[in-house]
């Protein structure tokens, strides 16, 4: 299962950064790395990379894209869907600033309700990172 943390870059930084994002992608996991210690510093640097996430509407939209569906639940700001045909198991977790979309498979069905939205993806774990607009643009 991978864990990916979604971020909505601020317009200025997605400009500088849409055709190579490995730079953007080491300032948010040198922010992820820091110590509490070093809290004041990681926020400051995050709020000038990143923009808040409107969480209703994304909740809002998410939900009304997948509320027939028999296999999607819903739970405060946790989104899920168990898919047995497809074998998915997704999980999108909606906060003011980051998304987290836990998957097992490599194209969830979340991912269409997050397109078109500069979205920039970083799963720290496994040191990936990309623009979501990047994996429908092919």
């Amino acid at each position: 299962m991978r864990k990916f943390y979604i971020f909505n870059i601020n317009k200025e930084f997605e400009i500088l950064n849409k055709n190579d994002g490995y730079e953007l992608y080491r300032q948010m996991e040198i922010i992820n790395n820091l110590s509490r210690d070093e809290f004041y510093i990681a926020v400051k640097i995050y709020e000038t990379l990143v923009s808040p996430i409107d969480k209703s509407k994304f909740n809002d939209e998410v939900y009304n894209n997948h509320k027939n569906s028999f296999f999607y639940t819903k739970y405060k700001n946790n989104h899920m869907i168990n898919n047995y045909y497809k074998d998915e198991e997704s999980r999108l977790v909606i906060n003011k600033c980051y998304l987290i979309l836990e998957t097992n498979i490599l194209k969830p069905s979340f991912i269409k309700d997050l397109i078109n939205k500069g979205l920039f993806v970083c799963d720290f774990e496994n040191k990936d990172y990309f623009w979501l607009d990047s994996l429908y643009s092919s």
